[in-house]
Parts: C-alpha cells; structure tokens; sequence
C-alpha cells in the first residue's frame, strides 16, 4: 500500500520531500492534477493533497425518480404484476417507461407474464448501473477525470441517457458538464419528441423535473466543482437545506419586520400621552 509520502502515479513516482512533491527524477516541485489508486488529487506546491473526486452516484435515487417522472400512476400495475401498457403517445412501455419495443424475445415473454414490484425493480436499478457507466465513458471523450464531476450531474445525464437511449448527441453538454458550467448544462440538456400530430415538441416537463433534482451545484448556484471538492464542509448543504434555510430566514425576518411594527406604534401611543401630559400640566 502506497501512502502520501510515496504515491505511484500513472507513469511516474511522487515522493514529498521537504513538504512538496517531486517526482524521481526532478529538482523541481511537482503541482498539478493526478490520479492515484483510482482517485483525483490536486497536488499544490506547499505539499497539499487536496481530494477532487466526488462521491458515486446514487442509483436508487435515479430508480425512484423514472418512477415520479415515467409512470407516477403505476400504470399497468394489476394484482400484484406489472404488466405491458400503451402510454399517451402510443407507445407500449412496462414499469417506469421500458419501451417493450425495444427489448430482447426474452424480456418481452417475461413481461408478458408480469413482473413483481421486486423484478421490476432489480431491472431498473441494473438499467440505471448501466447508465451510469454509459456516463462515465462519455465523459471520458472531454476529460481525463471524470470522478470530478458531482453525482447529481451524473444522475441527471444517466436519467437523460435513458430517455434518448445515448448521449452522442449531446457534445456542448458534455462539454458543459466538464467546465462545471451550470448554465451550459441547463441549456444544453433539452429534449425534442414527436407528439400525436407528427410535431416535435419541447418536453418542458421532464426538463424541469431534471434541472430540479439533478441539475445544481450543492449551494444552487454557480459555484465551480473545483471549489466544491477544495472546501466540502463549506458545500456541504444539498439545495433543500439551502431552502429551508433561507424560508426560515425570511420568516424571521417578516417577523421582526412586525415586532419593529408593533414598537412604532407603542412609540407613537406613548408619544401622544406625553402630549396630553405636557398640555395637562400647563392647564393646571
């Protein structure tokens, strides 16, 4: 096992010495992004270490969301089976949004059978892996260092992933994703479908759904993955924290708003007795 003083990178060896990193064969302090044992580090020329790579992501957090997204209704559900269903646009699906066209003999017969709840679910959670691992590989293509994406980005890509079937076609988000451009991200991640009428139209639904609860940074706002991974107890907050956080805050604040309302007016009540005190006072 190597440890931070003798860290074997890809081609070459770091050894610290005198509080920096420097590789075998150099004079000159080494400072930079590397992999090692199957994490990324930034390696700072005061001897820092610092983790880039993110957490994995969740995929049961994707499974129960295709469901919220795909078939909140639980259609083709029936006595304890789910079975084969035509969707609003006519087309036949299983579960959360299978497409039955697009299976293998196999599965079609064993969904013609029904599935249970947990068959259903073991086929989804090992589509959604699969996805995950479709993701991984796309990124590569725009960085060597793909564990530094955050997890809810990759959770929404995967999630988009299994709406499209792949994301060849998705090159500026790709490239979004790896500047930790937010806005990119945002923009870039829209989804086209053919309606009823033969027209392609904008699914502003499943868009929403995706910038909601995938598509942030930690904070909700544009703070850069590099920042996020440098400082974790800073953007430790998941953006429903953030929220509930920032209700209570209004909230007190309208209620100090009231308080200092309230004041004013005693001011004032007291100000006119005064009044009538000090004209009393001259009558007498």
């Amino acid at each position: 096992m190597l440890d931070d003083n003798n860290l074997r990178m890809k081609k070459f060896l770091l050894i610290k010495r005198k509080g920096q990193w420097f590789s075998p064969n150099s004079d000159k302090p080494f400072s930079g992004v590397a992999s090692c044992n199957g994490f990324t580090y930034r390696y700072t020329l005061d001897g820092r270490k610092v983790l880039l790579s993110k957490p994995r992501p969740n995929p049961q957090r994707v499974v129960k969301n295709l469901w919220l997204f795909e078939n909140p209704q639980r259609r083709g559900f029936v006595n304890g089976l789910y079975y084969p269903f035509v969707t609003a646009n006519g087309n036949t699906d299983i579960g959360a949004g299978i497409d039955m066209s697009k299976q293998t003999a196999a599965f079609r017969k064993e969904a013609q059978r029904g599935l249970t709840p947990q068959r259903m679910n073991q086929e989804l959670n090992k589509r959604v892996n699969e996805h995950l691992r479709k993701v991984d590989t796309a990124l590569r293509r725009y960085t060597n260092y793909p564990d530094t994406v955050s997890p809810q980005i990759k959770e929404g890509l995967a999630d988009l992933r299994y709406q499209v079937g792949s994301l060849g076609g998705y090159p500026k988000l790709l490239q979004s994703v790896t500047k930790g451009d937010l806005n990119g991200i945002r923009r870039e991640s829209r989804v086209m479908f053919k309606n009823k009428k033969g027209q392609m139209q904008f699914d502003k639904r499943r868009y929403d759904a995706r910038n909601s609860n995938y598509f942030y940074y930690r904070q909700g706002g544009m703070i850069s993955p590099l920042m996020e991974s440098i400082m974790p107890n800073t953007y430790k907050e998941s953006r429903s924290e953030q929220m509930k956080r920032e209700q209570t805050r209004r909230a007190a604040q309208k209620l100090q708003q009231k308080v200092n309302a309230l004041k004013s007016g005693t001011n004032v009540k007291n100000n006119i007795f005064a009044s009538l005190a000090k004209s009393n006072s001259l009558l007498r």
